[in-house]
């Protein structure tokens, strides 16, 4: 059920979330949740609260997209725009990792010393907590557990929607585009297996068919994308 902006929720999700992930909407609503898809300047998730209380504004990451992160210094520029969205509308900021953070020292030989480095920085200089939850489960029943925890849904604030939206990062850019040629799915498959959109648009057919979920149909229409030339706006064919 579409909800209008007037109406009290428990969680407002990000639709750009939503989009990747259903499933967070689905189970937060079968849970007895009320739930509006709206798109978030900033975070993932907005757990809305009662007058008196801060709303919880948070920023879920995997253990995998937390290491991307700090690699391209993605988290800097995402935390910043968290803590600028929790001060300018009085909400609680937070960031959820998800997963085991040993996994980095383990396969991909980071010093564990680096990666609390990371998590104190934002702890101490940019003033946001961070939870580590084990699994994608977990944090739903996190997020859920909390949500009921801020009281009533009809005593909750009415979330306002702004104007501006959240800026794009460069990997975010990245992701739009795979997604508009395959969808979000295939989208992250090709890129783990190619790593790059050039090396996407490179790619043979027999490549691109070695990505799971990407027949000689698929492939041979991603391949013509990136291989037929515009004929102009005149081009309708």
């Amino acid at each position: 059920m579409a909800l209008s902006l007037l109406t009290p929720v428990d969680i407002v999700i990000d639709s750009r979330e939503d989009s990747k992930h259903p499933d967070f909407r689905k189970t937060f609503i079968a849970k007895g949740l009320r739930v509006a898809v709206r798109p978030l300047p900033a975070g993932d998730f907005l757990l809305m609260a009662p007058e008196g209380r801060k709303p919880i504004l948070v920023e879920r990451k995997t253990v995998t997209d937390f290491a991307n992160s700090i690699r391209d210094n993605r988290v800097w520029e995402q935390s910043k725009l968290l803590a600028e969205a929790a001060e300018r509308d009085g909400y609680q900021p937070l960031i959820v990792v998800e997963g085991w953070l040993g996994i980095l020292e383990k396969y991909r030989g980071w010093r564990i010393q680096s990666i609390l480095r990371v998590l104190d920085t934002l702890l101490i200089d940019f003033k946001i907590p961070v939870l580590n939850t084990p699994n994608k489960k977990a944090t739903i029943e996190w997020l859920v557990a909390k949500a009921k925890s801020l009281g009533k849904t009809e005593e909750k604030k009415v979330y306002r929607m702004r104007v501006e939206k959240k800026p794009m990062s460069l990997h975010d850019r990245i992701i739009y585009v795979a997604e508009s040629i395959v969808g979000p799915k295939l989208a992250r498959r090709l890129l783990s297996r190619f790593k790059t959109l050039k090396a996407i648009a490179n790619a043979r057919v027999e490549e691109l068919m070695s990505v799971e979920g990407i027949g000689e149909k698929r492939a041979r229409e991603i391949y013509m994308i990136f291989n037929t030339e515009w004929m102009g706006e005149t081009d309708r064919s």
